[in-house]
């Protein structure tokens, strides 16, 4: 088995912080997207998306996508569940999860147009836009805000995929580009501090 990763990229991340969580030793090669290896012809032939993360099965399989990267990892080790023990527990974190990538992904493009630092996404950054997915962004962080009530993870007591999900793109937002995402959401920031003294949610 390899994994194909970003250490610094948003998708990456959630399944990192899974492996960590999971204390999970799996074989990782990190691509030198600075020199754009994940447009390498080589890469191109694993993952013909040309993204990160991508993981190879130990029969040859490529999984491309980090959800399924991790609901893959944890049917081979269901031990340490981090979706959930019952049908109904398991429902709400997929539920959340889920969440927590149309989270990602507006927020992706809110950060290719509020930064220059996506030039091959977004050549000609906008303001407009900009405004306009933040809107769509805030969206989604207020219902997080009010779901997670006075509970210490997303969906209860215990940390789980959804926090690994959302966590990822606070940190990006955060850390790699100091804005203030989801500042504005008490709750959510509390969450977000608790969580950055966990292991797993070291680079």
């Amino acid at each position: 088995m390899l994994l194909y990763q970003f250490k610094a990229g948003t998708n990456p991340r959630r399944v990192s912080i899974y492996l960590a969580e999971k204390e999970l030793d799996i074989p990782r090669y990190e691509l030198d997207y600075a020199n754009r290896e994940h447009k390498s012809p080589e890469y191109l032939a694993i993952n013909p998306a040309g993204r990160a993360p991508a993981l190879v099965t130990d029969h040859g399989e490529v999984i491309t996508d980090s959800a399924a990267i991790v609901e893959y990892l944890e049917e081979l080790y269901p031990a340490n569940s981090m979706i959930g023990d019952d049908p109904e527990t398991r429902a709400k974190v997929r539920a959340l999860e889920r969440l927590g990538t149309d989270l990602v992904v507006r927020t992706q493009v809110w950060l290719w147009n509020v930064t220059t630092s996506f030039p091959h996404m977004q050549p000609k950054p906008s303001p407009e836009t900009a405004d306009i997915m933040f809107r769509h962004v805030t969206e989604i962080l207020d219902a997080l805000e009010k779901s997670i009530g006075d509970n210490k993870f997303l969906t209860g007591n215990q940390p789980t995929i959804a926090d690994f999900t959302v966590f990822a793109i606070f940190q990006t937002a955060r850390e790699r580009f100091n804005l203030p995402f989801g500042t504005e959401h008490p709750r959510l920031d509390a969450w977000f501090t608790n969580f950055r003294k966990r292991p797993s949610a070291d680079y």
